[in-house]
């Protein structure tokens, strides 16, 4: 047996990298719910007002992830590997991070009408944080994140269809949007609405990596 894998075994279970990824998923959570009722909302006030609450789930967010890499590099014994532990952290961060970028541009560039192809891709982030926050549930025993291998499969399956509404969308407004300005503004949203989905395909790819290491 490798000498990590023994101190994996003998160490006591995570105590300080668990609740911070548990805390730092729920944040995702949060701030892709309320995504979603903002891309619902008609009034441009109160869109204004999701962004000040996204922006705050994005400042949570960063200051969990400076928590975390703290308690990494002031632990010896790490649950799993410390490459890994730093990789999950700054993707999950990742993640809130576009999330707060797509709704600032909402916002900044006034759009009028929110396309459909706009408000399924926000169903999909709200699909895949849920995900992400069902498989963190395995990091307290990273021996048991087998079971979540589904949920992993769900969300890389959400990641192709992402894909699928970009192209589609893309080549749409190629053709039928006549204002350059308007087409632009719609290409950098739906850029960071796919972004954010390939974040969480991201934080995925990293936990079947564990899986792997600890199989």
């Amino acid at each position: 047996m490798k000498l990590d894998k023994l101190f994996q075994i003998l160490v006591p279970k995570d105590k300080k990298f668990y609740p911070l990824f548990k805390e730092a998923s729920a944040n995702v959570v949060e701030s892709s719910a309320l995504l979603i009722e903002m891309i619902r909302c008609n009034d441009s006030h109160l869109r204004e007002e999701f962004v000040i609450k996204i922006k705050a789930c994005e400042k949570k967010g960063d200051k969990l992830t400076k928590n975390l890499l703290t308690e990494l590099n002031s632990t010896f014994i790490t649950p799993f590997d410390r490459e890994d532990i730093y990789d999950l952290a700054t993707r999950l961060d990742g993640v809130v991070n576009l999330i707060n970028t797509s709704a600032k541009r909402i916002v900044l560039y006034n759009l009028q009408t929110i396309p459909n192809e706009f408000v399924e891709m926000v169903d999909l982030i709200h699909v895949c944080t849920n995900g992400i926050d069902k498989i963190f549930s395995g990091l307290k025993d990273v021996h048991s994140l087998l079971q979540y291998n589904a949920d992993c499969s769900l969300i890389h399956d959400i990641e192709g269809q992402s894909d699928d509404i970009n192209h589609s969308y893309l080549a749409k407004i190629f053709s039928e949007e006549t204002n350059g300005v308007e087409l632009i503004k719609k290409k950098d949203i739906l850029a960071s609405l796919e972004k954010a989905i390939d974040r969480c395909d991201d934080v995925v790819d990293i936990i079947q990596t564990i899986i792997i290491k600890n199989a």
